[in-house]
């Protein structure tokens, strides 16, 4: 039955489970604030390449968008940031362009298409800062070459609006401040702070089996997180 509902109505019926779970079952506290930008030696820094491809110029546009509602956010110690709460939904009306998308398994075209290269960036940032990862989805399927990639695979974070989110929470004792810029075609993704902060090593291995790849997360040589990827299946809306 659910699968003959409108796309809208599914969304819609998406944003109030996860409203009625965020805000009216919770207590959790979301960053919502922008100040200027500190100035600060003590930062963990993630910088990647933003491929070109057939979309390459919506691309940058969406990235670009999107970085608008996310430089400059304060996390505050025990605050929560979700992507989603910062970057309006992908639409026409709030200025997105279509780009290349994960729909169903199969890459075509959507708005917003790019902005999940963000969420990756800020996810990587997050893992090398310790913080606590409340939400993180990998992506469904493994459609890169290892050449093609702009991150190692096991350190992406998708996010579909109304449905996956990207969320982590400061779990230390000092405020800091997510720093969101594009130089050219590099993607280069901040988290400031004015004390200094321990810096953890990453590292990512993966498993081939016939239908799948599972990569394993590394934080210190801790085994923290490993994710699933299958080669050829059908799948949700990703961006």
């Amino acid at each position: 039955m659910k699968k003959y509902l409108p796309k809208s109505w599914k969304l819609r019926y998406q944003q109030l489970r996860r409203y009625s779970r965020e805000h009216l079952f919770s207590s959790a506290n979301f960053a919502l604030t922008q100040q200027n930008l500190w100035l600060s030696e003590y930062q963990i820094s993630t910088s990647q390449e933003i491929k070109s491809n057939a979309y390459f110029a919506n691309k940058i546009h969406n990235i670009d968008l999107a970085i608008q509602t996310l430089n400059g956010v304060i996390i505050q110690p025990q605050q929560i940031f979700s992507f989603w709460h910062l970057v309006k939904a992908p639409t026409l009306k709030n200025g997105y362009k279509a780009g290349r998308n994960l729909v169903n398994g199969i890459i075509s075209e959507d708005l917003g298409g790019g902005i999940c290269q963000i969420s990756s960036s800020l996810y990587i940032s997050a893992l090398k800062a310790g913080l606590v990862i409340v939400e993180r989805h990998s992506h469904s399927i493994d459609i890169y070459q290892e050449h093609e990639r702009f991150t190692p695979l096991g350190s992406d974070a998708t996010v579909v609006y109304g449905y996956k989110d990207l969320q982590f929470q400061n779990n230390l004792n000092i405020p800091l401040q997510i720093q969101v810029l594009r130089q050219h075609n590099q993607l280069i993704t901040h988290l400031v702070s004015l004390d200094a902060i321990q810096e953890y090593t990453l590292n990512f291995t993966i498993e081939e089996f016939q239908t799948h790849r599972v990569a394993h997360t590394f934080q210190n040589q801790k085994h923290i997180v490993q994710s699933i990827y299958l080669l050829n299946s059908h799948m949700d809306d990703e961006r």
